[in-house]
C-alpha cells in the first residue's frame, strides 16, 4: 500500500512538471526605452518563467496589465494611454499575450520655476548649470529629467562647499485636467564653506616644501576640485606610496573645512629593467635606479646604463624642486653616450645644469652643457670641448599622450657656443619640430609631423656629429637607415649638413579593435643648402595599441636610392 502511494506521488509530481504554463509577451506601439519600462512594470513578464505559473494566476496578471502600463509611461510624460490588450491560448499549456500600446499625448511643462539662494546665483559654476538645464517651460514632463536636475544641484553644492544646501521646495502638480505639468524647486544653499587649516600627517619631508604643493589658500572658498588636484599633486611627486587627502568636519560657529592629509613615503631605493628591440638601435637594454627621496628637502637622484647594438650610454641626474616643486626642479647631470652608426662614431661626455619648468601651458628649458667629444665622420676623426648654453620650449595639446583622438605637440630648442669661452669653436643652431594627429572618422587617424633645423657657423669641418644634421629611419624618414642621409664628401661618404628638413603625412585605419594598418609618405634629408634634393620613402604599416603606446611595424621603400630598396622599420613608444 506505501509502495502505491509513492508511486502516485510520483506520477502527480511528474504531470506538474511537464505541464508547466508558460507565456510570451508581446508589446508594440512604442519606442524601445518605453517598451523596456513597460516590461519593468509588468508583473505577467517578471513571472513569465515561475514555475508555479498557471491559467487563473496568469489571467489575474493580465487584468493587472492596463494599470501598470500607464504607471511605466506616467515617467515619461504620458498619461492617458490607450492599451488594446489580447490573451490567447496558443497550445495546451502556451499561452500570449499581447498589448497594443498607444502613449497618447505628452504632457508639457506649463510652469517651470527652481529658484536657488544667492549665494549659489552669484557662483558661475551654478550660472552654467542652470543655463543648461534639460527641461524647460513647454517640454515634456520627464520625471527622470526633473529627478536629474535635482542630483545636479545637490552634487555641485556638495563639490562647491554649499554642505548645508536642501531642497525647501521640490515638488509637481501633474492637472489631469488641463493636461499639464508644474514644477517647483526651491534649493537654499545657506553660507558656503572655505579651506581651513590643513594638517601634513607624516615626517619624512620638510613642512615647507609640502606646503608648496597646496594649489588653494586658507581661507579660500572651498572646491572639491581643488581637493583632488592637490591630491593629484601629491600623487605625482612620487615621493609617497599612498596619499589620503580629505576634508574634515567645522568647527561650531566656522564656515571653514580642514584639510587633513597622511602619507607614506615610498622606499628609499628603486630599480628598473628594460628590454627592447628598434630597427633605428637594434636589441637593447635599460638598468635604472633611483632615489625618489634623497633628503628632507625633496632632492632626487636617478642613473641609467642603456646598452644597444649601435652604443652605449651612462647617465646621472640629481634633482631639486625650486619655484613650483609640482613642475619646476634644477637638474644637476653628467653622462657618456658612445653611439656607432654608418655615418659616424662618437664619444661624448658632459656635465651640466639646467633649470626645467612651466610657463602657462608651455614647458621650457634653460640649460649650460660642458661636452667632449671624440668623433669619426667619414675618413675624417677629431675631438672637441664645447660650453653650450641652451633654451627649449615645448607644448602638447590633447585627450591623450600614449594614444591621442586628437592631438598636437610644438617643439623648438635653441643651442650654441663661443670660441671665446672654453669652446673650440663657434657655432649658433636652431631646430623646431611638430606632430599633429587628427580623427576625422571613427577608427581612422590622419597622422603629420615635421621638422626643421638650421646651423650658423664658419667652421663646420670643426663641428663634431653631435651638432651636425643626421637624418633617415623610423623617426624621419622611412626606407633608409638611422642617420644616414646628408651631404656626402668626395668619396660619398655621409658627413652631415647644417641644415635639415624632414616631414610626413600618414593614414592609419584600425579595424574596431586594438589592430590597425597604416599607409605612408615621407620626404626630408640634412643638408648644406635648403635647395638640396629632398630623400623621399613610401610604404604600409601594422600596428598595435599596447599599454605602453602604439607598435608600429612598417614596410617602406627609398624611392630615391637605385632599385627602390625596401626596408623594415619597428618602433614603439606613445604618440605626443
Amino acid at each position: 500500500m506505501q509502495r502505491m502511494l509513492l508511486t502516485l506521488l510520483f506520477c502527480m509530481c511528474s504531470t506538474t512538471v511537464f505541464a508547466q504554463t508558460s507565456v510570451s509577451v508581446d508589446i508594440s506601439g512604442v519606442s524601445q526605452p518605453l517598451e523596456e519600462n513597460i516590461r519593468l512594470f509588468l508583473s505577467i513578464e517578471q513571472q513569465k518563467d515561475n514555475a508555479l505559473l498557471s491559467e487563473g494566476r496568469l489571467r489575474r496578471l493580465h487584468k493587472k496589465a492596463l494599470a501598470e502600463i500607464t504607471s511605466a509611461l506616467q515617467p515619461f510624460g504620458y498619461y492617458r494611454p490607450v492599451v488594446e490588450s489580447s490573451l490567447m491560448m496558443v497550445s495546451p499549456e502556451r499561452w500570449k499575450a499581447r498589448y497594443q500600446v498607444d502613449p497618447g499625448p505628452a504632457l508639457r511643462i506649463a510652469q517651470l520655476n527652481i529658484t536657488i539662494s544667492e549665494p549659489m546665483r552669484s557662483d558661475p559654476e551654478f550660472e552654467t548649470l542652470l543655463s543648461k538645464l534639460p527641461l524647460h517651460t513647454g517640454d515634456v514632463f520627464d520625471h527622470l529629467l526633473y529627478e536629474k536636475i535635482k542630483s545636479s544641484l545637490a552634487r555641485l553644492a556638495a563639490e562647491r562647499g554649499y554642505f548645508n544646501a536642501q531642497f525647501v521646495e521640490h515638488r509637481v502638480e501633474i492637472d489631469l485636467d488641463a493636461y499639464e505639468a508644474r514644477v517647483f524647486l526651491n534649493y537654499e544653499g545657506a553660507v558656503r564653506y572655505r579651506f581651513g587649516e590643513v594638517s601634513l600627517q607624516q615626517d619624512v619631508l620638510d613642512e615647507d616644501l609640502l606646503r608648496r604643493y597646496i594649489p588653494f589658500e586658507t581661507g579660500s572658498p572651498y572646491t572639491l576640485g581643488a581637493l583632488i588636484d592637490f591630491q593629484q599633486a601629491l600623487n605625482d611627486s612620487d615621493y609617497f606610496r599612498t596619499v589620503e587627502v580629505s576634508p574634515g568636519l567645522a568647527l561650531a560657529d566656522s564656515d571653514e573645512i580642514p584639510v587633513n592629509v597622511s602619507l607614506t613615503p615610498r622606499k628609499r631605493h628603486r630599480y628598473s629593467f628594460g628590454l627592447g628591440y628598434g630597427t633605428d638601435t637594434g636589441a637593447r637594454t635599460r638598468l635604472g635606479w633611483q632615489m625618489p627621496r634623497v633628503n628632507t628637502k625633496g632632492h632626487r637622484f636617478d642613473s641609467e646604463i642603456r646598452l644597444s647594438q649601435i652604443g652605449y650610454s651612462l647617465s646621472a641626474n640629481y634633482r631639486v624642486p625650486v619655484l613650483n616643486p609640482r613642475t619646476d626642479q634644477m637638474i644637476y647631470s653628467a653622462g657618456v653616450i658612445n653611439e656607432k652608426t654608418d655615418t659616424s662614431d662618437s664619444t661624448v661626455r658632459t656635465v651640466g645644469a639646467s633649470l626645467k619648468r612651466s610657463r602657462g601651458e608651455w614647458r621650457e628649458s634653460i640649460s649650460l652643457n660642458y661636452q667632449q667629444e671624440d668623433f669619426i665622420i667619414a675618413d675624417t676623426s677629431g675631438d672637441s670641448t664645447l660650453l653650450m648654453p641652451g633654451v627649449s620650449w615645448s607644448r602638447t595639446w590633447g585627450d591623450s599622450f600614449i594614444y591621442a583622438i586628437d592631438g598636437l605637440r610644438f617643439d623648438i630648442s635653441l643651442r650654441g657656443a663661443n670660441d671665446k669661452y672654453v669652446s673650440d669653436t663657434s657655432f649658433f643652431q636652431a631646430h623646431g619640430g611638430i606632430k599633429a594627429i587628427n580623427t576625422p572618422l571613427r577608427n581612422n587617424r590622419i597622422i603629420a609631423r615635421g621638422s626643421i633645423g638650421s646651423t650658423w657657423t664658419n667652421n663646420f669641418d670643426q663641428l663634431p656629429s653631435s651638432v651636425r644634421f643626421f637624418t633617415g629611419g623610423s623617426q624621419s624618414v622611412r626606407g633608409y637607415g638611422y642617420q644616414t642621409l646628408g651631404p656626402v664628401d668626395a668619396d660619398g661618404d655621409v658627413i652631415g649638413g647644417k641644415y635639415l628638413m624632414t616631414g610626413s603625412i600618414e593614414f592609419e585605419h584600425y579595424f574596431e579593435s586594438k589592430w590597425g594598418a597604416a599607409v605612408f609618405y615621407d620626404a626630408g634629408n640634412a643638408m648644406d643648402d635648403f635647395s638640396d634634393t629632398l630623400a623621399r620613402g613610401v610604404g604600409f604599416g601594422l600596428r598595435w595599441q599596447s599599454p605602453i603606446g602604439t607598435v608600429r611595424i612598417d614596410l617602406a621603400s627609398a624611392l630615391t636610392l637605385d632599385g627602390n630598396p625596401w626596408r623594415i622599420h619597428i618602433n614603439i613608444g606613445p604618440d605626443l
